[in-house]
């Protein structure tokens, strides 16, 4: 494998002009081989296990109110006590980015309870649900965070409803529309397979 596009993290930040300001003791630390600093290693299991979602959000939210194609968190779960495990780490890492959380458990849920959940109202139709997520994703800095949707009422296209969602902040800069919010999914590790080339360009993943 060749190596000629490879280039060091310094020499990223001059290219992409990325001002950072970095303790040199801490960036003279990372700029060495992991392999001999076991401590790095150490570091990241603790931050791992203690601070995995805080670093995932904050590092996803900065990312999106810099690009102009925002992405959403999808949070793999393998069991029912991941679900539960990840929403509320969820909510804790939110409340201390201080940021507002709506929760919406879209398991054996239509899509029309599932904006009723999100608004508080229920919605005439199927257009009027659209509307309501769409009306508090543009006009919000409030994180939406579905869980179970593969577990839903919907009746076909689960994956669909998944990128029409991220798609209301990703079409809105587009168009000039400096959207604040962002959405998240706690999912299965199989329906993200099964929807990965509809959705996998859109998401960042945290297993």
């Amino acid at each position: 494998m060749s190596n000629d596009n490879v280039i060091s993290f310094s020499d990223y930040l001059k290219k992409k002009e990325i001002k950072i300001h970095i303790d040199e003791q801490y960036f003279d630390a990372l700029s060495e081989d992991i392999k001999n600093r076991p401590e790095l290693i150490a570091w990241f299991n603790f931050q791992n296990f203690f601070n995995k979602h805080k670093l995932f959000l904050h590092n996803l939210y900065s990312l999106n109110r810099q690009n102009r194609n925002p992405n959403s968190g999808y949070f793999v779960s393998f069991s029912a006590e991941e679900f539960i495990l990840n929403k509320n780490k969820i909510v804790e890492a939110n409340e201390w980015l201080e940021r507002q959380t709506i929760l919406i458990d879209a398991k054996n849920a239509t899509f029309k309870e599932m904006a009723k959940q999100l608004y508080g109202t229920s919605p005439k139709n199927i257009m009027e649900a659209w509307n309501m997520f769409q009306d508090t994703l543009l006009k919000s800095n409030n994180v939406i965070v579905i869980s179970n949707i593969s577990q839903s009422k919907i009746p076909s296209g689960k994956s669909d409803y998944v990128r029409y969602l991220i798609k209301i902040n990703d079409n809105a800069r587009i168009k000039g529309v400096n959207s604040k919010s962002d959405i998240l999914f706690i999912d299965s590790a199989s329906f993200l397979e099964r929807s990965w080339d509809s959705i996998g360009p859109y998401i960042n993943v945290c297993i």
